[in-house]
């Protein structure tokens, strides 16, 4: 095993994310680990907002969200979106991405500053991550223009 998920059990997820979202929107947000911002979005199709706990890289001068879910889909094309962490509030655009081959490297990136469970997976110590393990563990990544 090179490159593997390891996002914490759905049941766990659904307890930690409204407290999350709570702390998030509030000025206690700085007890809610750095990495971790609420991005706030309406759905493509449904027009729903969504305000989903997720993790924030900085790689290259470029914000960026990595998730093996399906809402990034909402993002196909660009789409507004908010980035909320405490009172700081950021809006923009953001831009799905889909190809492998320009996921791994800023991944990678990503792991190395922050940390393979901070992107959600276990990578082997010393491992690179490549085009194949960003197909095999279903990554997409989400430059947000905020």
């Amino acid at each position: 095993m090179s490159v593997a998920n390891a996002h914490p059990p759905p049941n766990v997820l659904r307890i930690i994310n409204p407290v999350f979202r709570t702390l998030l929107k509030s000025p206690l947000s700085g007890i809610v680990p750095g990495h971790l911002v609420l991005l706030k979005f309406g759905g493509r199709r449904s027009g729903r907002d969504y305000e989903i706990v997720t993790g924030w890289h900085e790689v290259d001068g470029q914000h960026l969200v990595f998730s093996p879910a399906r809402w990034p889909v909402n993002f196909e094309g660009g789409a507004p979106a908010e980035v909320i962490r405490g009172r700081t509030r950021r809006r923009g655009t953001g831009t799905l991405v889909r190809s492998p081959e320009e996921i791994a490297p800023k991944l990678d990136s990503a792991v190395a500053q922050a940390g393979d469970r901070n992107v959600g997976m276990k990578v082997s110590p010393g491992h690179t991550i490549t085009p194949d393990d960003v197909r095999a563990v279903g990554r997409k990544m989400i430059v947000l223009d905020v």
